[in-house]
């Protein structure tokens, strides 16, 4: 404990320093040279941009240096209408009132007024003048998004000489000979002078030798989780560990050399190295770090030798296979797309920048063959599983089918002149790859996390159990909330980065979104993200308010007094519509609409009710009140204007019910509050049976009810409670008439018990006697003619019952 305090001792130490070198007081100047300042850089930025020979990378610095003067202007603007509103506060009482009555004006008072007045006037010039700079900082960065478009789609269409024509190899060896001096000649140059710019006193070593130190720090942290945490930890849990294992695993295997190369890289840029070796550093540390990752996503995730800890579910020759193909596709790839830009970068190389292409194109062609190809995607399934046989099933399947065309389609690109084009497409399909892949495992990783969190047996399970006073066995939730919104962070996330690799202008979706989270002001109103994510939060947390008072009073408030139960249930009807409408009152005041302006809506909304639309805001209002007061709700067997069947949805102007016959019947909601509705499941889903029969007039009646008692006791759908009653109704003119009521605990057994019932009751009587089936034609014409089984079921659980037909009031069952 004591080694992880110091840790972080030393880390906010190192943070500290690093920050207090980094940041350097700017000394403020006045607002005239600012504007001087601003319009040059904006007309310098406006010149460059007429040029011919820009690049894609120029114009991402040139639109981050306008948004730069943009962002100053706005905080100069904001500020001086900040100043301005102050003066005018101040120079309101010193205004001149008209009348004779008003006192003299001394001269204090006179050159306070015209100070403040001066002051103001110097105020609202600057507000217009950074308000000309904000107007001509968009121009600006409208033509510069549209011209990065425009450069990019050129640069990738550019057709360059083919490589199957004769000229091309005829000039490759004299621009191979060229580039290759270009290149000599920087690095020997480079080594000669350029370390010698990093002197003892340079402001660049500081930083970076925080972050070497910080980078043995993460070392050693990572050496000791692996040892601790790792695969070969005590500390773990093979079954609910393995993906955060795993993870530490290939992170610590990777972070530090990661950071190392970064760091050099840096190291390296800060000598300042001359054209073309200052941009081929990015690239190539660039390169490394996503060799890397390729080697620690592997390791972690396939884990080819070492199965018990493989993340995916990959049989044991398929990880080995795609691991392997992998490594060696990204091994090679990467170092010959680092030599293709060395060596095609600038001008008078179109020969090698044609032939580098389509080998370049080639070779990773036929490397990524073994990478999707179905050796290296079959799934492990056990014995008997029904899992698709490959990973990702058909879809995948269709994927890595398009993955080889284009891959291939590179190659032909390349073939008839389009090298930029070929090159860029193989570079965009292996970074999309690699980004999904990426965010897959931070996806397992995370739920794996939250998993692990969330088992009674941790100590954060324990504590969320013990605070929200929760069984320690109990099962949580919140977890799978968290991860949601943390998939929903890594979906945006993958929507700007996939697009940056594809060379889409992702500036200008970072802008898009801004302007989506800062809000469109349409009138009055300003409508954005963070407005309606605060309304929606006020009318849930009022929502639960407002269900926590109603229960309040409904459980604990209305027992105590003597109120009737309908005025109870009124009550706390009127509580719950109060509790809505508050809600949406609270939820369109977060939003920032002015109530003024919402009444003039509603009156005119009114007016066109009144006009024409009666039916639909009747049907709309009871759709409301039928989601609110829930009546009905979705699976309920109801009867209503005729239509019997199941709720299937409730929609705002109209309920759709499913028949028996399988057909759909749309009912406006307003025939739920004007008819009578028969719902036979409101709040209990139990219903009654009623079979009536009538026997010869010599029967024993004794026997007669023991016979239907027992039949009904017999069932196993037959309830108990209440207890199966059996009447004897009366002497008839055909016979005894006879009655059984039971109860079933579900409507839809109805059916299938009266008939087993029925059977039952059939063949007793048949046991006993009391009817021959072969004289039963006889019995018909004596009289006596009918043995009647019929079945009469309640409308409803609700339906109003006599006191013969309650059990506790019957006479037979007394």
């Amino acid at each position: 404990m004591r080694s992880l305090v110091r840790l972080a001792w030393f880390a906010l130490l190192f943070a500290s320093v690093a920050a207090s070198a980094q940041t350097v007081p700017q000394p403020q100047r006045p607002f005239s040279q600012l504007a001087e300042l601003w319009g040059r850089q904006l007309d310098r930025i406006a010149t460059r941009t007429e040029q011919a020979d820009l690049l894609p990378v120029e114009i991402d610095s040139l639109r981050e240096q306008t948004t730069d003067v943009r962002t100053a202007a706005m905080a100069a603007a904001a500020f001086a209408r900040s100043d301005l509103a102050d003066t005018k506060k101040l120079l309101a009482p010193l205004e001149l009132k008209p009348g004779a009555d008003a006192p003299p004006e001394t001269d204090a008072v006179k050159a306070d007024r015209e100070r403040l007045t001066e002051q103001a006037t110097i105020a609202e010039s600057r507000v217009k003048q950074s308000e000309v700079v904000i107007a001509r900082a968009d121009q600006l960065l409208e033509r510069l998004t549209k011209l990065r478009g425009e450069l990019v789609l050129r640069t990738l269409l550019r057709r360059d000489p083919s490589p199957l024509s004769p000229g091309v190899w005829q000039k490759i060896g004299p621009q191979f000979v060229a580039s290759v001096k270009t290149l000599t000649g920087a690095m020997a140059s480079w080594s000669q002078e350029g370390f010698l710019t990093l002197g003892a006193g340079s402001p660049e070593l500081v930083p970076l030798g925080l972050w070497a130190a910080l980078t043995i720090i993460l070392w050693w942290v990572g050496r000791a989780l692996r040892r601790r945490f790792g695969r070969g930890g005590t500390h773990i849990d093979a079954r609910r560990d393995q993906t955060i294992v795993s993870a530490i695993d290939g992170l610590g295997l990777v972070l530090v050399p990661i950071l190392a190369v970064w760091l050099i890289g840096k190291l390296l840029l800060a000598s300042n190295p001359p054209s073309p070796i200052d941009a081929l550093i990015p690239e190539a540390v660039g390169r490394l770090i996503l060799l890397l990752l390729v080697f620690g996503m592997t390791a972690a995730a396939l884990s080819p030798e070492r199965p018990e800890w493989r993340v995916l579910p990959f049989s044991d020759d398929s990880a080995h296979y795609l691991s392997r193909a992998l490594r060696r596709l990204y091994s090679v790839s990467l170092p010959l797309e680092f030599a293709y830009l060395a060596l095609s970068r600038g001008e008078g190389h179109d020969a090698v920048a044609a032939v580098g292409a389509v080998v370049l194109t080639a070779v990773v062609a036929l490397l990524s063959l073994p990478t999707l190809s179905n050796r290296a995607w079959q799934a492990d399934r056990p014995e008997g599983s029904e899992l698709p046989p490959m990973i990702g099933g058909t879809w995948w399947a269709v994927a890595r089918l398009l993955l080889v065309v284009a891959v291939f389609s590179s190659i032909a690109c390349s073939l008839v002149g389009y090298a930029t084009l070929g090159a860029h497409l193989h570079t965009a399909i292996s970074t999309t790859c690699l980004l999904i892949a990426i965010a897959f495992l931070l996806h397992k990783l995370v739920a794996d996390l939250l998993d692990a969190a969330a088992a009674p047996d941790t100590p954060s399970g324990t504590f969320v159990r013990s605070a929200f006073g929760l069984a320690p066995d109990s099962t949580l939730r919140g977890q799978y909330l968290v991860l949601l919104v943390f998939d929903a962070a890594l979906v945006l996330l993958l929507g700007i980065a996939i697009p940056g690799a594809w060379n889409v202008d992702t500036d200008a979706m970072i802008d898009g979104l801004g302007q989506l989270v800062r809000g469109v002001k349409v009138g009055g109103v300003t409508i954005s993200l963070g407005n309606v994510g605060m309304a929606i939060v006020a009318f849930f947390v009022c929502m639960l308010l407002a269900r926590l008072i109603r229960s309040v009073v409904r459980d604990r408030v209305m027992p105590t007094v003597e109120a009737p139960l309908p005025l109870r249930q009124s009550i706390d009807a009127g509580l719950n519509y109060a509790g809505v409408m508050i809600a949406i009152l609270v939820s369109i005041g977060a939003l920032g609409v002015d109530f003024t302006n919402l009444a003039i809506v509603l009156g005119a909304l009114s007016v066109g009710i009144g006009l024409g639309l009666q039916n639909i805001a009747n049907n709309v209002i009871s759709g409301v009140i039928l989601l609110v007061e829930r009546p009905i709700k979705a699976g309920d067997w109801v009867t209503v204007n005729g239509h019997e069947g199941f709720v299937r949805r409730i929609n705002i102007r109209a309920t759709e019910i499913e028949t028996f016959q399988r057909t759909h019947v749309i009912v406006p909601n307003s025939l739920f509050l004007q008819n009578p509705v028969v719902n036979r499941t409101y709040s209990d889903t139990s219903s009654r049976i009623e079979i009536k029969l009538t026997v010869p007039v010599g029967s024993d009646v004794d026997a007669m009810e023991a016979i239907l008692r027992e039949a009904a006791l017999g069932h196993a759908r037959v309830l108990r409670i209440p207890a199966p009653i059996v009447r004897f109704v009366k002497v008839g003119s055909d016979g005894l008439e006879f009655e059984l009521f039971v109860f079933v605990a579900r409507l839809e057994d109805r059916l299938i018990v009266t008939n087993d019932l029925n059977r039952a009751i059939l063949a007793k009587l048949i046991e006993q006697k009391i009817l021959n089936p072969g004289a039963v034609p006889e019995i018909r014409l004596r009289g006596l003619d009918k043995v009647n089984f019929s079945l009469h079921a309640d409308p409803s659980p609700e339906t109003k019952e006599t006191s013969n037909d309650r059990p506790g009031d019957d006479p037979a069952s007394a």
